[in-house]
C-alpha cells in the first residue's frame, strides 16, 4: 500500500481515531524522536519471506541462541554427573513447541559426542527399531533387540539421545510391547550408556495412567514455560536492525485507552509494546513456538526498516463434539497419526474416521504432514490452537494434564 500524504494529520497525541483506522506515532529514524505525525496502516500487506525467516520454528543449532533454558541445562548437566553413580536414564518431558530439540542441541556442550535419534515417524516393528538403534549403539551386525542388550566389553561410555519415545506405542491391545521392550533394553545397557529420552507431556500423562511409565526414570526434567521477559528478548533480538511500530490492539481496554490518552507522545509506544507482549505471553503460555506464531500473525506491514505490529485476535475454537475431542486427544498422545492408525485406536470405520479428520482440517485444528518416504499423510494438531484444545480436553474429558 502506498503512503498517502493527505492522510498525515497533526494530532500528535492521538493514536487511534474513532473510525477504527490503525494510527500510530511515527519515530523519526534519524533522530529517534517522536514526531507529531501519525501514519495510517489500513490493511495487512505482504510480509517479505526474508523477514519471516527470522521467526522460523526450526530448532536452534547454536548454543548461544538458546535463551531461558539455563535452569534445564544445569539440571541436565547434574543428571549426567549423577549417572556415573546411579546409572539412571534421564527423561525430558515437554509440550509441543516448547523447544525440546533446541535444548538438546544446546546440551551438546555437556556431552559433545552424543548420538541423537530424532524419530520423526512412528516405529511399528522391532526390526525398524533395531535398524534405528544399531548404528547409535555401534552394533551394526545386530538383528534383534536382544543382540543390542550385550554391549562389547569396553570402558567407553556413550550418550544416546532418543527423541519422541511416544513413537514406540499405539493405543490398542498389545500396542505397548515395543515400548516395553525398548525400556528393557535401556535398563540392560544403562551401565554403559547415558540414555536421554524425550516424551511429550500428553503421552507422559497417558502412559503414567496405564503403565506407570515414569517409574522407569529416577531423573525427570519437565520443561517449564519460558518467562515473558525471555520471550520478549528473543523476539526483539530477531528484529535486530528494524524499528518496531506497535499499533492499537483490538478490544482496547478502558485502562489502556486512558493510559494512552494521558501519556506523553514519547511514552505511547512503550505502553503499546508492553500491552502487546502481555497479550502475546497470555496466548503462548510460555511456549516459544506459539509465541512466534502469534508474532507472525500480528505483523501488519514491513516497509524498508520499519515493522508495523498489531496484536492478533485469535478466533474462538467452537465447542467440539466428543468424537472430535477423542480424535484430537489420540493424536496428541502419539504426536501424529495416520488415518489407518487412528481407525485402529478408535475402532472407527474408514469413512467415519476420515469424516472427522476432514472436519478438523477444515477448521484449521489439524494439518496433514507427509514424512520423507511416506505415501499417506499423518495428522498433527495445529500448534496455534493447542492451548484452547487442551482446555476443552481438560474440562470435558477430565484429563488433568500438567
Amino acid at each position: 500500500m502506498k503512503f498517502d500524504p493527505k492522510k498525515i494529520v497533526s494530532r500528535g497525541k492521538d493514536i487511534v481515531n474513532d473510525s477504527g483506522k490503525w494510527l500510530v506515532d511515527v519515530l523519526d529514524l534519524k533522530t529517534e524522536k517522536p514526531q507529531s505525525v501519525v501514519e495510517t496502516v489500513e490493511e495487512r500487506a505482504e510480509i517479505p519471506d526474508s523477514f519471516l525467516q527470522r521467526f522460523s520454528l526450526h530448532p536452534l543449532e547454536e548454543v548461544s541462541q538458546l535463551k531461558g533454558r539455563e535452569e534445564e541445562l544445569q539440571l541436565m548437566s547434574r543428571a549426567y554427573a549423577n549417572w556415573h553413580i546411579s546409572r539412571s536414564p534421564l527423561l525430558l518431558v515437554g509440550e509441543f513447541g516448547a523447544g525440546m530439540t533446541s535444548l538438546l542441541n544446546a546440551s551438546s556442550k555437556i556431552y559433545p559426542h552424543a548420538s541423537i535419534m530424532e524419530n520423526k515417524v512412528n516405529i511399528a516393528s522391532e526390526q525398524d527399531l533395531v535398524n534405528a538403534l544399531k548404528n547409535a549403539m555401534n552394533q551394526p551386525e545386530a538383528n534383534a533387540l536382544n543382540d543390542l542388550k550385550t554391549l562389547p566389553d569396553t570402558e567407553e561410555k556413550r550418550v544416546i539421545i532418543f527423541e519422541n519415545i511416544e513413537r514406540l506405542f499405539l493405543r490398542k491391545v498389545n500396542g505397548f510391547n515395543l515400548l516395553e521392550d525398548f525400556l528393557l533394553l535401556v535398563h540392560a545397557t544403562k551401565k554403559h550408556i547415558f540414555w536421554i529420552i524425550t516424551i511429550n507431556k500428553y503421552s507422559f500423562y497417558y502412559l503414567n495412567q496405564v503403565l506407570d511409565f515414569g517409574s522407569n526414570f529416577l531423573s525427570v526434567i519437565r520443561l517449564q514455560p519460558v518467562k515473558q521477559e525471555n520471550i520478549e528478548n528473543i523476539i526483539m533480538g530477531r528484529n535486530a536492525g528494524y524499528n518496531l511500530v506497535f499499533l492499537k490492539p483490538p478490544n482496547l481496554s478502558a485502562m489502556l485507552a486512558n493510559n494512552l490518552k494521558s501519556a506523553e507522545s514519547e511514552n505511547k509506544q512503550r505502553i503499546l509494546q508492553s500491552d502487546f507482549f502481555s497479550r502475546l505471553y497470555n496466548f503462548s503460555d510460555g511456549n516459544i513456538s506459539r509465541a512466534m506464531l502469534y508474532w507472525k500473525r500480528s505483523l501488519v506491514r514491513v516497509q524498508e526498516k520499519r515493522v508495523y505490529v498489531k496484536a492478533y485476535e485469535p478466533k474462538l475454537v467452537r465447542n467440539l463434539t466428543l468424537e472430535e475431542l477423542f480424535v484430537l486427544e489420540a493424536i496428541l498422545q502419539h504426536t501424529s497419526l495416520s488415518n489407518a492408525e487412528l481407525r485402529t485406536i478408535l475402532r472407527n470405520s474408514n469413512k467415519g474416521s476420515k469424516l472427522i479428520l476432514e472436519k478438523l482440517l477444515e477448521n484449521d485444528l489439524l494439518y496433514a504432514k507427509y514424512y520423507e518416504g511416506g505415501t499417506t499423510p499423518e495428522y498433527q494438531v495445529n500448534l496455534f490452537y493447542l492451548k484452547e484444545l487442551k482446555e476443552q480436553i481438560h474440562s470435558r474429558l477430565n484429563r488433568n494434564i500438567q
